[in-house]
């Protein structure tokens, strides 16, 4: 019996060291986040075009333009698209862009910003809870 639990014992260390790597690097891109969103401007952007392209059908990216503090006008394209336009021509936004980069540009949105975040912490949670509880359980139940 003791055999049988020292084989099993191996997979749970696996899974809980994979949600503390996920979890580590959650932290990191939140840090990272919060390091842009406190460093960062702010601006209103326009949609100047929408780019269409092929996949699937036809999809739309919008094309923004803003200004930065320092007057300098800055195209920024989405990185992805829809297959119907959601966004219109002259249609404006908040985005928050890097002053000593402009080229580094996020909308200003909680799901935008924080997406990376999120979906680490989204694995890492239900690792740590798996792994973690197996030693719970050993300890008190088993």
């Amino acid at each position: 019996m003791e055999q049988i639990k020292k084989k099993i014992m191996w997979q749970y260390y696996l899974i809980l060291g994979l949600g503390l790597v996920f979890l580590l690097l959650a932290i990191f891109c939140f840090r990272n986040t919060i390091l842009f969103l406190k460093n960062g401007d702010k601006a209103t952007a326009t949609v100047i075009d929408l780019y269409r392209y092929e996949s699937d059908g036809i999809v739309f990216a919008p094309i923004f333009t803003f200004r930065t503090k320092d007057n300098q006008l800055v195209t920024y394209e989405l990185a992805e698209g829809t297959d119907s336009p959601s966004w219109k021509i002259g249609e404006t936004t908040t985005v928050i862009y890097n002053p000593s980069d402009p080229s580094e540009v996020s909308l200003c949105s909680y799901f935008r910003v924080f997406i990376w975040t999120l979906v680490l912490l989204s694995i890492a949670l239900p690792l740590l809870v798996i792994g973690g509880g197996y030693f719970i359980a050993a300890r008190f139940i088993l």
